[in-house]
């Protein structure tokens, strides 16, 4: 009689050999993966530590500062008017009681989470591209192509993550959505593959939510992606399966309906969003142009599988960006990165696997991808220079290589102005960077406000704020908009008055306060 604990004769596993070897054969799966993910979080550590402060995040910046002053009542974030605002989203809203909590600023909690939701991304991205396929290399390949695989000119937009625009986007809510997303249809493939479970179902109902309340654009291409997976894997799904996908759907829908802070729907059918998107269809070659590599992988898996869901997926985005140019609603180019995650993905899992058994395609195929890698790679590398020390990471440098984006710095600005006060200004950077602090804007020219009922009026009497000759009603329309300050850039513009500015800063910025009555106090 075997002793206890002591593995009986002829057993599978005599010396515990056959574990250990499990255990080895699933690191060695993992650990390139491992190790370039940990690269990447690391890289998006100094990123959210040396990055500029650029593009959007000011916007962002004065969401979680409106919902750090209040987070059942936060008004819109950039003008001071009661109105909801699509931007107060769960993730913002998780961010702005962070901030209450810790007591940090907007930008500091945005600096603190870029790195955590760069690491939400790669393990979205593992999971997924592991339903896709067991090989080794295809979710390395799949980061390898999602980040340099786009054009021979590189650009920022939120939303279409590369390595040339993550060092600014990584706290966007585009990017910790396109995770997310990531892990949804991680989660449907898996509940659509197994033994229908409610739980599951009800779980991917509330991410499906969050998803579509975080960016509503990347919403509309995760919903293309898990209908292209329900399609896909449609034959094998049981009576009770329909039913808990009907019901997660239903549920998707309830949850946006009862979100507090703004109405979902509302946002369907906007019209004013044609004019910022024109852009994305500007030079299509050169802004997406490099993922033509992957062409050959799409065709290979629609030879295989005419429902294949990387397939579905590139064919629903590409006629819907197709849909926008043709018609002139050039929002839909927000579906582009559909188009590019697809392929992307598609190109990694087939570069992995078995690769076609004609010659003449391997010799071509993985030259061309190579060197689409290398154009990418030379093209947006210059992000790098904010790994550099300081002493080499000079403003020449930077703009040596195109990369330093960062917006002037008006902190100077807020040992005058508060939270909440009202600023006028045309001055491009400022209306950037100033609602990061929590200060507000006559009108928010530069991100578009469909919640805003009364932005033309605003628009016209921004103008004539800024060109009356009449003292009277200048004063007039600065208190009907509660105007406490106007920054004025002198070579630009100026307001007619002889006094003094309160504080002038770096750049030349002129700051005067205004007082209650709508008058231009002296300095």
């Amino acid at each position: 009689m075997p002793g206890r604990g002591r593995p009986r004769r002829g057993s599978g596993d005599p010396d515990g050999r056959d574990t250990m070897r499990n255990v080895k054969s699933r690191w060695s799966m993992r650990h390139p993966y491992l190790i370039l993910s940990a690269l990447i979080v690391l890289l998006a550590l100094v990123f959210s530590i040396r990055g500029p402060w650029s593009g959007d995040l000011g916007m962002h910046g004065a969401t979680i500062e409106a919902l750090r002053r209040s987070l059942t009542h936060p008004g819109n974030p950039v003008v001071d008017e009661d109105t909801p605002s699509p931007y107060y989203s769960p993730y913002t809203v998780l961010l702005a009681a962070v901030a209450r909590l810790f007591g940090w600023s907007a930008l500091t909690v945005l600096d603190v989470v870029s790195p955590i939701n760069v690491l939400v991304l790669l393990i979205g991205l593992w999971t997924f591209v592991r339903t896709l396929s067991t090989r080794t290399w295809a979710p390395v390949l799949a980061i390898v192509f999602i980040l340099l695989l786009w054009g021979a000119q590189p650009w920022v937009w939120s939303g279409f993550l590369s390595f040339w625009a993550l060092p600014l986007v990584m706290a966007y809510p585009s990017t910790i959505a396109l995770g997310l997303t990531l892990l949804w249809w991680t989660g449907l493939s898996r509940a659509l593959d197994a033994e229908p479970r409610w739980y599951r179902y009800l779980g991917l109902g509330l991410l499906g939510a969050v998803i579509a309340l975080t960016h509503q654009f990347t919403f509309v291409i995760a919903a293309l992606g898990a209908v292209a997976l329900v399609v896909s894997k449609a034959r094998g799904l049981s009576r009770l399966g329909w039913l808990f996908l009907i019901l997660a759907v239903i549920e998707v829908a309830g949850l946006i309906l009862i979100w507090p802070y703004y109405s979902f729907f509302d946002l369907i059918g906007v019209s004013d969003l044609d004019g910022v998107h024109r852009r994305l269809y500007e030079k299509p070659f050169l802004w997406y142009g490099l993922c033509v590599v992957a062409l050959p992988a799409l065709w290979l898996r629609a030879r295989r599988n005419r429902l294949d869901p990387l397939v579905l997926l590139f064919g629903m985005s590409a006629l819907l960006v197709a849909f926008g140019g043709l018609t002139g609603k050039y929002e839909y180019g927000r579906v582009w990165p559909g188009v590019m995650l697809s392929a992307q993905l598609a190109i990694a899992v087939e570069l992995a696997g078995p690769l076609p058994a004609s010659r003449r395609v391997r010799r071509a195929w993985i030259p061309a991808t190579v060197l689409a890698c290398a154009v990418g790679l030379v093209t947006q590398a210059g992000k790098l220079v904010y790994l550099a020390p300081s002493s080499l990471a000079t403003a020449g440098a930077r703009d040596g290589v195109n990369a330093y984006l960062k917006f002037p710095d008006y902190s100077w600005a807020t040992r005058y102005v508060h939270a909440g006060d009202v600023v006028l200004t045309d001055d491009y950077f400022a209306q950037h960077v100033l609602p990061g602090y929590g200060v507000r804007m006559v009108l928010s020219v530069i991100w578009p406000d469909p919640m805003l009922p009364d932005r033309d009026a605003r628009r016209v009497a921004q103008y004539e704020m800024m060109t009356a000759k009449d003292p009277a009603r200048r004063a007039a329309l600065f208190r009907q908009y509660h105007v406490r300050w106007v920054l004025e850039m002198p070579a630009n513009w100026r307001i007619p008055t002889d006094l003094a500015p309160v504080a002038s800063g770096p750049n030349g910025e002129w700051l005067y306060g205004v007082d209650e009555n709508g008058n231009i106090v002296a300095g």
